[in-house]
């Protein structure tokens, strides 16, 4: 591996950079999809594959996991090598190449460099009452959506005032699921549509303003204890299951060894209107790429990623030209096994 030159080396293996893994392809470029884990998908597969995407054009609702299994076939239409349980540990910017270290030891040289990593590495914020621990390690409390083929006839509560909260709730009626929904406050934070549509559908019982105070162990199921926030007075609500979606926070703590580390605007790599860094030739997409009027949906990330992959080209071969109507590039030898 470390004699190859790649092209461009893209981090990350969620929907920008399976896309982006594609788009190159289409510009007959040398790619190596560096992933950190063993799945493509990033957050999507991590924290939300149930989850109905409402943000893209020509899609009126599609699963988290059908669009990463969408775009993990539509890489594999061109060439591309993909490096899955891959950590970046070091990127080390020598004369006009980028030396990119792998899992602390393997090395592969790139001409260009796309993050893709979203916000970094993610964990979940935790309930912290009494037995939170136990409920967990029982499978009765989680912190995303489980596979809901396997949930026939539970009802579920959810936690929390946010669109975490929210859009898991709205995933669970969706699949018809009885949902009680326990916010501190009466007022959510969230998609006003979404919020209409869990207030019209039977299957929510808004739970406010309360409070968890305690979480137990019942027959196979968990007591769940409510604190009123205006009284002093507590009652109990018996679920198969209870979501917790306070939302989670993002850690750069590999990224900020890295050598050659751009500079950071509020959670991403600040950039320009070429999705270039502030280390020329290292490019960001999506939640990765931060600059003033961002927005991070998926939307945005498929729009930023052929400038940045043409950019790429202009970086490091100026005189090759393009980019050329993506209607025009091999049409016939990539969809010839169709």
């Amino acid at each position: 591996m470390a004699k190859d030159v790649f092209d461009i080396v893209i981090i990350g293996a969620g929907p920008a950079g399976l896309f982006a893994q594609f788009y190159a392809g289409l510009r007959e470029l040398k790619t190596a999809l560096i992933e950190s884990t063993a799945r493509v998908g990033g957050q999507i597969t991590a924290l939300y594959p149930e989850k109905t995407i409402l943000d893209l054009a020509a899609f009126i609702g599609i699963s988290g996991r059908d669009l990463v299994a969408k775009l993990d076939q539509q890489a594999q239409l061109v060439n591309g090598n993909t490096f899955l349980n891959s950590e970046v540990t070091n990127i080390k910017k020598i004369a006009s190449e980028f030396s990119v270290e792998i899992n602390h030891h393997a090395t592969i040289q790139a001409k260009s460099v796309i993050i893709a990593t979203g916000h970094g590495s993610f964990s979940p914020r935790k309930i912290d009452v009494p037995g939170a621990s136990e409920a967990q390690q029982a499978g009765l409390l989680a912190y995303t959506l489980p596979d809901l083929s396997q949930t026939k006839n539970q009802q579920f509560a959810v936690v929390g005032g946010g669109n975490t909260a929210i859009d898991y709730a709205l995933e669970l009626v969706n699949h018809g699921k009885q949902v009680h929904l326990i916010h501190r406050r009466d007022n959510f934070r969230a998609l006003e549509s979404s919020m209409t549509k869990l207030e019209n559908s039977d299957l929510t019982t808004f739970v406010t303003p309360k409070k968890i105070s305690g979480l137990a162990k019942q027959t196979g199921k968990l007591l769940i204890q409510l604190q009123d926030m205006h009284e002093d007075n507590v009652n109990t609500l018996l679920v198969d299951q209870l979501i917790a979606g306070y939302g989670f926070t993002a850690s750069f703590e590999t990224i900020d060894h890295w050598q050659d580390k751009p500079h950071q605007y509020q959670q991403g790599f600040l950039t320009d209107t070429a999705q270039m860094t502030t280390t020329p030739g290292l490019f960001a997409v999506g939640d990765a790429a931060s600059h003033l009027g961002k927005s991070d949906l998926i939307i945005s990330a498929f729009g930023e990623v052929p400038i940045a992959v043409n950019q790429a080209v202009r970086y490091f071969d100026p005189d090759r030209g393009g980019p050329q109507h993506s209607t025009a590039i091999n049409t016939k030898e990539i969809f010839k096994h169709d």
